[in-house]
């Protein structure tokens, strides 16, 4: 190897000349996150199993949630826009 060719050389090659390589972190991130959605899917299973409320009730109680949600956004967004 010549003295000049040092300076073509990449991170990934560097790295290769010592037996090491970079991770991909995107692949490890995304794993990562399919475990947390895995669990989060069989934990909602679960309790949607578990509830003593039927089907209707249920959703009515969801939807009473989103509403909530929804009038404390708005009123937040007129707080920040006064």
């Amino acid at each position: 190897m010549k003295l000049q060719n040092i300076k073509n050389l990449s991170r990934d090659d560097l790295l290769g000349v010592v037996g090491l390589r970079r991770k991909n972190s995107l692949r490890i991130w995304l794993g990562g996150s399919g475990l947390v959605g895995i669990g989060l899917a069989v934990g909602a299973t679960i309790a949607l199993l578990l509830t003593p409320k039927s089907g209707p009730e249920i959703r009515d109680s969801m939807f009473e949630g989103f509403r909530s949600l929804r009038r404390r956004a708005a009123r937040a967004g007129v707080e920040l826009t006064h």
